[in-house]
């Protein structure tokens, strides 16, 4: 069932074994003829838009037994301000073999936005689900739940840094067409708060001009209105529509690296107080995104795909966003730092796959320095990884607009690189969809391979054996060009479980199992 703000399920459930026609202006539903004992959609009213479902569908934070999905209704000219969203999951793009049909509410307090948890779902198992609201059916969706139990493989896209500024999404483009996905797993920068013209000195892109609105974001309206934007973007609103994602917040979610009190491009003389916005920002966050979102804002979790992966992503963010008195120097705060070493040490999966928006391993030649984590904090998670006796850390990172594929150096007394010697882990970068980079001059050795200028996404495809790290995307410059470019593979390592070593890939993995994409057609 899908739990939201209120559900019927039960009440049309009963209604409908009755054979009662249940009437829920201006939406009415009735038992079908399929004789899966479900409701149907009907609708008695004025017709909506077509462009009712203008913002897609989603799907997101896939457990093994439940996923979240998501839509919008679009009103328009109509008079409404209450309206009924039917949503259908069924396992089967056209829906013969329904598993779900039932009614929530929306309304304009919430943006006329629709968040439902489907819960009592079969693990490792794709649906398919679409939405029905004023008399308009939504594009199809498709999204998958994660495996339980032994799982010989798990295939995760990893991308960060999509700037509208700064082209068209094309490598969401290339992604969505991928049928062989279990998640895209975002690590922040979904959008930028910036506006049309460049801010406060720095420059981010004015490639799109009708962008909406034109200027910063600050009120709940604008960050509402980014989001919509964003969703209208064809590449993006088709890899929603294709994929679960699972998604963490970095900075450009709320404004330019924030500090406790404020943010770099903050100035509450004219836009008010930072709290305030924060608010805002996470309210529209809720109302958009495919996300589960925990009490007091709390976006770190983690997520298991079988015994294979346990991916955890933690929130660089919240010591800034919700500062408390006993953070200290903790990178990600007291609470959050004390959950991470507890789950490190109570997971069980063959690899943890350590999510996190800014880069983790020492990044300079000594093996030491270097990288967004101070020395402390990562010796802290590598202690925690050592206590719990686990094997094969992986950490994947966004942020920096520049791929990358490192060794963590643990030891640098006796580190060899690509040996494993001195090594407690690798790391790889997913680089960015749009966003500005360049490359290292001078990489130390424990990097093996950074590339800035080409833009695109990572892929891991991870088995019991070992774990492949695939690196796809294109020049910057053609993500101005109105054709789509060709995809290249720009370069694949292998870590071999056990071994907290990269070895170049002559090749990227072979695609998995295909799943049948999401029709194009309307439901």
């Amino acid at each position: 069932m899908a739990q939201a703000m209120t559900t019927r399920r039960d009440f049309l459930r009963t209604a409908s074994t009755l054979g009662i026609l249940v009437g829920l202006p201006p939406a009415l539903v009735a038992c079908g003829d399929e004789g899966d004992g479900l409701p149907h959609y009907r609708y008695e009213g004025p017709l909506g838009s077509e462009a009712a479902f203008e913002h897609g569908v989603a799907s997101g934070d896939p457990l093994a037994d439940a996923v979240v999905v998501w839509t919008r209704v679009t009103v328009g000219e109509l008079d409404v301000d209450d309206v009924d969203v039917f949503l259908e999951v069924a396992e089967d793009p056209s829906f013969r073999r329904r598993v779900i049909a039932e009614s929530h509410p929306t309304r304009g307090a919430r943006d006329h936005t629709v968040r439902l948890d489907v819960t009592g779902l079969l693990p490792a198992t794709t649906y398919y689900y679409r939405f029905h609201a004023l008399g308009r059916t939504s594009p199809i969706g498709r999204t998958r739940t994660a495996p339980a139990g032994h799982t010989e493989r798990v295939r995760l896209a990893v991308v960060s840094c999509s700037n509208v500024g700064f082209g068209w999404f094309y490598g969401y483009r290339n992604l969505a067409a991928r049928a062989d996905l279990d998640a895209i797993v975002h690590l922040g920068d979904y959008l930028y708060e910036y506006g049309v013209r460049p801010e406060f000195g720095e420059v981010y892109g004015a490639f799109r001009e009708d962008l909406d609105p034109p200027g910063q974001i600050v009120s709940l309206d604008d960050y509402r209105r980014r989001y919509a934007y964003y969703r209208r973007d064809p590449d993006l609103a088709e890899l929603h529509r294709q994929n679960p994602f699972i998604h963490v917040w970095d900075d450009h979610e709320f404004a330019c690296d924030p500090f406790v009190g404020g943010a770099v491009n903050h100035f509450p003389s004219t836009q008010g107080p930072w709290d305030a916005r924060v608010a805002n920002a996470i309210a529209a966050y809720t109302e958009w995104m495919p996300t589960r979102l925990g009490p007091g804002g709390r976006i770190y979790r983690n997520t298991s795909f079988g015994d294979l992966v346990d991916l955890v992503l933690v929130d660089r963010q919240r010591r800034f966003l919700f500062p408390a008195a006993d953070d200290g120097a903790e990178y990600l705060g007291r609470e959050q730092q004390t959950w991470l070493d507890a789950t490190i040490e109570s997971g069980a999966a063959k690899w943890l796959v350590l999510g996190t928006a800014t880069t983790f391993g020492p990044h300079a030649a000594d093996g030491v320095s270097g990288g967004n984590w101070d020395a402390a904090s990562r010796r802290r998670v590598l202690d925690a990884f050592a206590r719990a006796a686990r094997e094969n850390l992986v950490v994947v990172t966004g942020d920096i607009h520049r791929m990358e594929a490192l060794e963590i150096v643990g030891d640098a007394s006796v580190y060899q690189p690509g040996t494993g010697v001195g090594s407690a882990g690798v790391e790889f970068s997913s680089g960015s969809v749009t966003s500005p980079g360049g490359n290292l001059s001078s990489p130390p050795p424990q990097m093996p391979f950074n590339d800035g200028l080409n833009k695109g996404y990572l892929l891991l495809d991870v088995t019991p054996t070992e774990l492949r790290a695939d690196f796809f995307g294109h020049g910057f410059i053609l993500n101005y060009f109105p054709d789509p470019p060709e995809e290249g593979w720009l370069a694949s390592f292998v870590c071999a479980a056990g071994s907290n070593a990269l070895v170049a890939a002559a090749s990227p993995a072979p695609a998995g199992e295909a799943r049948p994409l999401a029709p194009t057609t309307v439901g």
